[in-house]
Protein backbone atom coordinates (compact mmCIF):
# COMPACT_ATOMS: atom_id res chain seq x y z
CA UNK A 1 0.00 0.00 0.00
CA UNK A 2 1.47 3.28 -1.21
CA UNK A 3 -1.26 6.35 0.74
CA UNK A 4 -3.81 5.24 2.97
CA UNK A 5 -5.65 8.32 4.53
CA UNK A 6 -9.00 9.45 5.28
CA UNK A 7 -9.58 10.61 1.57
CA UNK A 8 -6.96 9.68 -0.42
CA UNK A 9 -6.22 5.91 -1.07
CA UNK A 10 -3.23 4.46 -3.51
CA UNK A 11 -3.18 0.48 -3.22
CA UNK A 12 -1.12 -1.78 -5.41
CA UNK A 13 -1.09 -5.66 -5.44
CA UNK A 14 -4.10 -5.41 -4.63
CA UNK A 15 -6.09 -8.64 -3.36
CA UNK A 16 -9.60 -10.15 -2.77
CA UNK A 17 -9.46 -9.07 0.89
CA UNK A 18 -8.91 -5.53 -0.10
CA UNK A 19 -11.51 -4.88 -2.51
CA UNK A 20 -13.87 -6.30 -0.43
CA UNK A 21 -12.91 -4.18 2.12
CA UNK A 22 -13.47 -0.95 -0.13
CA UNK A 23 -16.81 -2.20 -1.81
CA UNK A 24 -18.11 -2.37 2.10
CA UNK A 25 -16.58 0.94 2.96
CA UNK A 26 -18.01 3.02 0.14
CA UNK A 27 -20.63 1.09 -0.55
CA UNK A 28 -19.68 0.12 -4.11
CA UNK A 29 -20.60 -2.30 -6.76
CA UNK A 30 -19.22 -5.51 -6.66
CA UNK A 31 -19.05 -5.91 -10.30
CA UNK A 32 -16.76 -2.88 -10.58
CA UNK A 33 -13.79 -5.61 -9.68
CA UNK A 34 -15.18 -8.11 -12.01
CA UNK A 35 -12.15 -8.53 -13.58
CA UNK A 36 -8.95 -6.94 -11.52
CA UNK A 37 -6.24 -8.93 -13.15
CA UNK A 38 -7.42 -9.06 -16.60
CA UNK A 39 -6.74 -7.46 -19.99
CA UNK A 40 -10.34 -8.17 -20.90
CA UNK A 41 -11.66 -5.62 -18.42
CA UNK A 42 -13.23 -2.59 -20.56
CA UNK A 43 -11.58 0.84 -20.25
CA UNK A 44 -14.93 3.40 -18.90
CA UNK A 45 -15.81 5.97 -17.17
CA UNK A 46 -18.80 6.08 -15.70
CA UNK A 47 -21.02 7.25 -12.50
CA UNK A 48 -21.22 5.12 -9.12
CA UNK A 49 -24.50 4.44 -7.30
CA UNK A 50 -23.06 4.82 -3.61
CA UNK A 51 -24.24 6.53 -0.58
CA UNK A 52 -20.85 6.84 0.70
CA UNK A 53 -19.28 9.03 -2.19
CA UNK A 54 -21.63 12.13 -3.26
CA UNK A 55 -21.23 12.30 -7.33
CA UNK A 56 -18.89 9.59 -7.45
CA UNK A 57 -17.47 8.31 -11.23
CA UNK A 58 -15.50 5.18 -12.45
CA UNK A 59 -12.69 5.71 -14.12
CA UNK A 60 -10.84 2.30 -15.65
CA UNK A 61 -7.68 2.79 -17.75
CA UNK A 62 -4.76 0.42 -18.01
CA UNK A 63 -1.08 0.55 -17.39
CA UNK A 64 1.58 -1.85 -19.06
CA UNK A 65 4.21 -3.38 -17.18
CA UNK A 66 7.02 -4.82 -19.22
CA UNK A 67 8.22 -7.82 -17.59
CA UNK A 68 8.94 -9.30 -20.57
CA UNK A 69 5.08 -11.84 -19.94
CA UNK A 70 3.30 -12.35 -22.77
CA UNK A 71 0.77 -9.01 -23.60
CA UNK A 72 -2.23 -9.90 -21.49
CA UNK A 73 -0.49 -10.57 -18.86
CA UNK A 74 1.32 -7.23 -18.94
CA UNK A 75 -1.68 -5.10 -19.81
CA UNK A 76 -3.16 -4.56 -15.91
CA UNK A 77 -6.73 -2.21 -15.00
CA UNK A 78 -6.10 0.73 -13.00
CA UNK A 79 -9.05 1.07 -11.12
CA UNK A 80 -10.13 4.96 -10.22
CA UNK A 81 -12.63 6.07 -8.16
CA UNK A 82 -13.54 9.97 -7.24
CA UNK A 83 -15.86 12.47 -5.99
CA UNK A 84 -14.78 15.45 -4.53
CA UNK A 85 -13.36 14.79 -1.35
CA UNK A 86 -12.34 10.94 -2.18
CA UNK A 87 -10.12 8.90 -3.90
CA UNK A 88 -8.95 5.50 -4.72
CA UNK A 89 -6.34 4.35 -7.38
CA UNK A 90 -5.56 0.46 -7.17
CA UNK A 91 -4.23 -2.51 -9.33
CA UNK A 92 -3.13 -5.82 -8.48
CA UNK A 93 0.37 -4.99 -9.82
CA UNK A 94 2.88 -1.89 -8.90
CA UNK A 95 1.94 1.87 -8.31
CA UNK A 96 5.07 2.53 -7.19
CA UNK A 97 5.98 5.73 -9.31
CA UNK A 98 2.98 7.36 -8.53
CA UNK A 99 3.03 9.78 -5.60
CA UNK A 100 -0.02 11.53 -4.25
CA UNK A 101 -0.70 15.32 -5.57
CA UNK A 102 -1.65 18.63 -4.13
CA UNK A 103 -5.30 17.51 -4.80
CA UNK A 104 -7.38 14.46 -5.70
CA UNK A 105 -7.59 15.61 -9.91
CA UNK A 106 -3.90 16.54 -9.61
CA UNK A 107 -3.36 12.53 -8.38
CA UNK A 108 -5.13 10.98 -11.16
CA UNK A 109 -3.73 13.04 -13.82
CA UNK A 110 -0.57 11.43 -12.76
CA UNK A 111 -1.79 8.25 -12.41
CA UNK A 112 -2.72 8.92 -16.51
CA UNK A 113 0.73 10.63 -17.28
CA UNK A 114 2.49 7.54 -15.96
CA UNK A 115 0.40 5.11 -17.99
CA UNK A 116 0.88 7.12 -21.12
CA UNK A 117 4.65 7.31 -20.51
CA UNK A 118 4.68 3.23 -20.10
CA UNK A 119 3.00 2.74 -23.18
CA UNK A 120 4.67 5.25 -25.14
CA UNK A 121 8.07 3.44 -24.08
CA UNK A 122 6.80 -0.08 -24.93
CA UNK A 123 5.77 1.42 -28.30
CA UNK A 124 9.29 2.97 -29.11
CA UNK A 125 10.97 -0.52 -28.70
CA UNK A 126 7.64 -1.96 -30.97
CA UNK A 127 8.95 0.33 -33.31
CA UNK A 128 12.94 -0.82 -33.24
CA UNK A 129 11.08 -4.28 -33.83
CA UNK A 130 9.45 -3.65 -36.69
CA UNK A 131 12.27 -1.70 -38.55
CA UNK A 132 14.44 -4.88 -37.82
CA UNK A 133 11.72 -6.96 -39.07
CA UNK A 134 11.25 -4.86 -41.96
CA UNK A 135 14.86 -4.87 -43.13
CA UNK A 136 14.74 -8.84 -42.41
CA UNK A 137 11.60 -9.26 -44.99
CA UNK A 138 13.82 -7.66 -47.58
CA UNK A 139 16.28 -10.59 -47.26
CA UNK A 140 14.56 -13.69 -45.56
CA UNK A 141 11.62 -15.86 -45.28
CA UNK A 142 13.32 -18.04 -41.93
CA UNK A 143 10.18 -19.04 -39.36
CA UNK A 144 12.00 -17.22 -36.96
CA UNK A 145 11.50 -13.84 -38.34
CA UNK A 146 8.01 -15.21 -38.90
CA UNK A 147 7.36 -15.98 -35.62
CA UNK A 148 8.85 -12.80 -34.52
CA UNK A 149 6.06 -11.29 -36.81
CA UNK A 150 3.10 -13.17 -35.44
CA UNK A 151 4.20 -12.12 -31.64
CA UNK A 152 4.20 -8.48 -32.45
CA UNK A 153 0.91 -8.55 -34.59
CA UNK A 154 -0.63 -10.40 -31.24
CA UNK A 155 0.83 -7.57 -29.36
CA UNK A 156 -0.42 -4.87 -31.25
CA UNK A 157 -4.01 -6.39 -31.20
CA UNK A 158 -4.18 -6.38 -27.63
CA UNK A 159 -2.73 -2.70 -27.36
CA UNK A 160 -4.71 -1.55 -30.39
CA UNK A 161 -8.30 -2.77 -28.83
CA UNK A 162 -7.18 -1.35 -25.21
CA UNK A 163 -6.67 1.85 -26.45
CA UNK A 164 -9.90 2.29 -29.00
CA UNK A 165 -11.54 1.74 -25.76
CA UNK A 166 -9.88 4.14 -23.56
CA UNK A 167 -9.48 7.03 -25.56
CA UNK A 168 -13.19 7.92 -25.29
CA UNK A 169 -13.31 6.91 -21.81
CA UNK A 170 -10.53 9.73 -21.34
CA UNK A 171 -12.44 12.29 -23.48
CA UNK A 172 -15.92 11.97 -21.32
CA UNK A 173 -13.64 11.65 -17.68
CA UNK A 174 -11.92 15.23 -19.24
CA UNK A 175 -15.48 16.54 -20.41
CA UNK A 176 -16.63 15.97 -16.95
CA UNK A 177 -13.95 17.97 -15.52
CA UNK A 178 -14.06 20.56 -17.44
CA UNK A 179 -17.94 21.15 -17.36
CA UNK A 180 -17.49 20.76 -13.62
CA UNK A 181 -14.89 23.14 -13.72
CA UNK A 182 -12.59 20.52 -11.80
CA UNK A 183 -9.85 21.28 -13.83
CA UNK A 184 -8.87 23.96 -16.71
CA UNK A 185 -9.06 22.63 -20.53
CA UNK A 186 -5.99 23.33 -21.24
CA UNK A 187 -4.40 20.57 -18.53
CA UNK A 188 -7.07 18.53 -19.97
CA UNK A 189 -6.65 18.66 -23.75
CA UNK A 190 -2.40 18.19 -22.81
CA UNK A 191 -3.85 14.46 -21.65
CA UNK A 192 -5.71 14.20 -24.42
CA UNK A 193 -3.24 15.23 -27.11
CA UNK A 194 -0.43 12.57 -25.46
CA UNK A 195 -3.63 9.63 -25.19
CA UNK A 196 -4.32 10.34 -29.41
CA UNK A 197 -0.59 10.34 -30.08
CA UNK A 198 -0.05 6.79 -28.42
CA UNK A 199 -3.39 5.87 -30.06
CA UNK A 200 -2.27 6.96 -33.57
CA UNK A 201 1.38 5.21 -32.71
CA UNK A 202 -0.13 2.05 -32.27
CA UNK A 203 -2.54 2.21 -35.76
CA UNK A 204 0.30 3.23 -37.55
CA UNK A 205 2.84 0.26 -36.30
CA UNK A 206 0.05 -2.07 -36.86
CA UNK A 207 -0.52 -0.95 -40.82
CA UNK A 208 2.94 -0.83 -40.73
CA UNK A 209 3.55 -4.46 -39.42
CA UNK A 210 0.50 -5.49 -41.89
CA UNK A 211 2.61 -4.24 -44.80
CA UNK A 212 5.51 -6.44 -43.95
CA UNK A 213 3.75 -8.85 -43.14
CA UNK A 214 2.46 -8.76 -46.74
CA UNK A 215 6.20 -8.33 -47.51
CA UNK A 216 6.93 -11.48 -45.93
CA UNK A 217 3.67 -13.68 -48.06
CA UNK A 218 5.24 -11.63 -51.55
CA UNK A 219 9.06 -12.92 -50.70
CA UNK A 220 7.86 -16.42 -49.88
CA UNK A 221 5.88 -16.55 -53.37
CA UNK A 222 8.60 -15.29 -55.36
CA UNK A 223 11.19 -17.59 -53.93
CA UNK A 224 9.01 -20.44 -54.60
CA UNK A 225 7.71 -18.87 -58.18
CA UNK A 226 11.80 -18.77 -58.55
CA UNK A 227 12.32 -22.36 -56.94
CA UNK A 228 9.75 -23.55 -59.28
CA UNK A 229 10.87 -21.80 -62.61
CA UNK A 230 14.29 -23.48 -61.60
CA UNK A 231 13.03 -27.16 -61.51
CA UNK A 232 10.94 -26.77 -64.63
CA UNK A 233 14.28 -25.32 -66.58
CA UNK A 234 15.96 -27.95 -65.65
CA UNK A 235 13.38 -30.81 -65.96
CA UNK A 236 13.00 -28.98 -69.72
CA UNK A 237 16.99 -29.94 -69.72
CA UNK A 238 17.12 -33.24 -68.61
CA UNK A 239 13.78 -34.15 -71.02
CA UNK A 240 16.19 -33.74 -73.74
CA UNK A 241 18.70 -36.82 -73.11
CA UNK A 242 15.85 -38.71 -71.69
CA UNK A 243 14.07 -38.30 -75.08
CA UNK A 244 17.21 -39.09 -76.98
CA UNK A 245 18.41 -41.76 -75.02
CA UNK A 246 14.39 -43.15 -74.98
CA UNK A 247 14.62 -43.44 -78.59
CA UNK A 248 18.12 -45.29 -79.64
CA UNK A 249 16.87 -47.45 -76.44
CA UNK A 250 13.83 -49.12 -78.73
CA UNK A 251 14.17 -52.57 -79.26
CA UNK A 252 13.44 -52.08 -83.38
CA UNK A 253 16.45 -52.33 -86.50
CA UNK A 254 16.77 -49.37 -88.28
CA UNK A 255 18.32 -47.06 -85.80
CA UNK A 256 21.62 -45.11 -86.79
CA UNK A 257 24.46 -46.47 -85.90
CA UNK A 258 23.30 -49.52 -84.34
CA UNK A 259 26.37 -50.98 -86.65
CA UNK A 260 28.94 -48.49 -85.88
CA UNK A 261 31.44 -49.13 -83.06
CA UNK A 262 31.44 -45.41 -81.83
CA UNK A 263 27.87 -45.23 -82.48
CA UNK A 264 27.32 -44.97 -78.69
CA UNK A 265 29.44 -42.26 -78.06
CA UNK A 266 28.85 -40.48 -81.17
CA UNK A 267 25.00 -40.67 -79.43
CA UNK A 268 26.66 -38.83 -75.95
CA UNK A 269 28.20 -36.32 -77.82
CA UNK A 270 25.01 -35.25 -80.05
CA UNK A 271 23.39 -35.43 -76.74
CA UNK A 272 25.41 -33.67 -74.55
CA UNK A 273 25.29 -30.62 -77.36
CA UNK A 274 21.75 -30.68 -77.71
CA UNK A 275 21.56 -30.39 -74.16
CA UNK A 276 24.04 -27.44 -73.42
CA UNK A 277 22.35 -25.61 -76.32
CA UNK A 278 18.92 -26.25 -74.98
CA UNK A 279 20.33 -24.98 -71.29
CA UNK A 280 21.82 -21.72 -72.93
CA UNK A 281 18.88 -21.13 -74.75
CA UNK A 282 16.57 -21.29 -71.71
CA UNK A 283 19.08 -19.04 -70.14
CA UNK A 284 19.00 -16.21 -72.47
CA UNK A 285 15.16 -16.54 -72.22
CA UNK A 286 15.45 -16.44 -68.38
CA UNK A 287 13.42 -19.15 -68.12
CA UNK A 288 15.81 -20.32 -64.83
CA UNK A 289 15.97 -16.88 -63.42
Amino acid sequence: MLTNSQNIILKDQLTQNDIDHLIKKWDLDPTIFTYPNSSIEVARFIPIDSNKLKNGHLLVSFDLLSNNLPIEQELIPIFTIFDQNHLFIGTTRSLSELKPQENIIETIFQSLCIQIKHLHAELVTIKQKIDHLDQAARRTTKTKELKKVTDLTRQLVYLKHTLDDQTPSLEEFGNYLVENKLANQARVKSIMTKQKRITKMIHVYTDLLDSISGLFTAMMDSHLNHLMKYLDSAALVIALPALISGIWGMNVGGLPGKENENGFWILIIFASLLTIGWGIFLKSKKYND
